[in-house]
């Protein structure tokens, strides 16, 4: 009796399989946001000139250029690994395989040594290493689309004086960074480069392995296989993870083929599938998945917020909360490029950006922590990372969030009209550490101010200190906004004169 023992190419092995080369892809991603970034902020003005139009569609021409030569640098790195992962990946595959045949009483061949599965090996290689360069060639297209679509839209905000200059910038850049690296499919569809790279990589290996064990199968006239299961797998593959097939669709098993959808991108080995198969031969295999280990992965629920949902649909809920926070460290990216702009107003507009999405990836890391805690899902760093988003931008990040947290701590304070603050936001502490005023600043201003506005209609008022200006909503106690005082007013506030 051969055992029932699940195979070494597992689920989780194929989940882990593209990472590296998504890091590689990565790279080139947050090295073109910033680029962009550089192009936009180093203009110094936005005109309908003929000189800024030639200029621009210049610029334009250059960031095609570079993201090509980027490309043609990542790809031979990402050559090698391509390679490297897909025979590692047929090694483990033909491992379990192998030792069934021989169990079996049969004698196949190593796959070093077997011509027709090095040929299906090699065109596997092939054919995802030219997928990936094709979605890099696309992704230079893309990028210089996108750097264009960017700079018109900022000039057609300042032209119509809907927005001033630094307004509009700052505005494209958030958009540059928010569309990050896209790849463009001849359909039409678009993803995102390192979703797209994922994609490829995993369907290429799983399909690889698969036609490897298909070619096995043959020589060894093995006509039953049997499908691995994993929990979370998607609802439509449910159906038939863990069973048994016959692959001419004769006897008593059901027809390989059509149960599983094998060879479409919707059924097993398709698009992001992690399911694989294995040689199955009745009378002396034992199913390495019994029905109650199969019903536990098909009908597994966790709790969040104190009511369950499916295994399955609580992992799409962390890949969302993923998504967002890697789309959060590309804005952080952008602007951190941006704070090396030679115009001052610029570089405090993109700090002040900075700190802004610097407390929103806070709250969004805080969020996913408290879903993996409710739910009991491991947390997978590598799908939150941003390669380039590091150390630099991400101690910045963490320093910017820290300095606006300690601004909370204004709330109790007593104005000197008698109104209590009753909130002071990590995003006010963000606006006020960009705007260059502290959290004394503004205990000063509330409590010793130089002047009290009026209350205003929406219950708004008005506290000038010397340093900072704060308006508070009277009713809510809420700090609303606030900025430096300007020393020329403060000092006329002081009945002084400047020094």
């Amino acid at each position: 009796m051969i055992p029932g023992v699940v195979p070494t190419l597992t689920p989780e092995y194929l989940e882990i399989v593209p990472e590296g080369i998504v890091e590689l892809y990565s790279k080139l991603d947050e090295t073109i946001i910033r680029d962009i970034v550089r192009r936009l902020t180093k203009t110094g003005g936005v005109t309908m000139t003929a000189a800024w139009q030639a200029e621009r569609l210049q610029d334009a021409g250059l960031l095609y250029e570079d993201v090509i030569r980027r490309v043609a640098e990542l790809t031979n790195a990402s050559d090698q690994q391509v390679q490297a992962l897909f025979r590692n990946a047929g090694i483990e595959a033909l491992k379990y395989d192998l030792a069934i045949y021989e169990a079996a009483g049969l004698t196949p061949l190593p796959l070093r040594q077997s011509p027709a599965a090095a040929q299906v090996l090699q065109a596997g290689i092939q054919k995802t290493v030219g997928h990936l360069k094709n979605l890099s060639l696309t992704t230079a297209v893309t990028t210089q689309s996108e750097y264009i679509n960017a700079v018109t839209l900022a000039e057609m905000q300042v032209e119509s004086g809907a927005f001033d200059y630094v307004t509009a910038i700052r505005k494209a850049v958030k958009s540059a960074a928010k569309a990050g690296t896209m790849v463009q499919y001849p359909t039409g569809w678009k993803d995102r480069l390192d979703v797209a790279v994922r994609r490829a990589v995993l369907t290429g290996v799983s399909q690889t392995a698969a036609q490897i064990s298909i070619r096995y199968a043959d020589d060894m006239d093995c006509d039953l296989v049997e499908t691995t299961a994993h929990v979370g797998a998607r609802p439509a593959h449910q159906a038939w993870q863990g069973k048994v097939f016959s692959r001419s669709g004769s006897g008593k098993y059901p027809d390989f083929v059509a149960e599983t959808g094998f060879g479409t991108g919707a059924g097993l080995c398709g698009w992001n599938c992690r399911h694989s198969f294995f040689p199955f031969f009745e009378g002396l295999s034992a199913s390495a998945y019994p029905r109650e280990k199969i019903n536990e992965y098909n009908n597994r629920r966790v709790t969040y917020r104190e009511r369950p949902i499916s295994y399955y649909d609580a992992t799409q809920m962390q890949r969302g909360m993923e998504r967002k926070i890697r789309a959060t460290k590309r804005e952080l990216a952008g602007y951190d490029a941006g704070m090396k702009s030679d115009d001052e107003k610029l570089r405090n507009a993109m700090r002040e950006s900075f700190n802004n999405s610097s407390v929103k990836l806070k709250q969004q890391e805080t969020q996913l922590r408290d879903f993996l805690h409710q739910t009991g899902l491991d947390r997978q760093r590598e799908r939150e990372q941003v390669l380039g988003f590091g150390r630099s931008p991400a101690q910045k990040a963490v320093w910017a969030n820290k300095k606006a947290k300690s601004y909370v701590s204004v709330a109790g304070t007593v104005t000197s009209t008698g109104v209590m603050v009753s909130d002071s936001s990590v995003h006010f502490g963000a606006r006020a550490i960009s705007r260059g005023f502290s959290k004394n600043d503004t205990v000063e201003a509330l409590t010793s101010p130089l002047k009290i506005g009026k209350i205003r209609a929406d219950d708004s008022q008005q506290f000038i200190g010397e340093h900072a200006t704060i308006v508070i909503n009277t009713k809510t106690g809420t700090l609303v906004t606030g900025w430096r005082t300007n020393s020329k007013r403060a000092t006329k506030l002081k009945g002084g004169k400047r020094p």
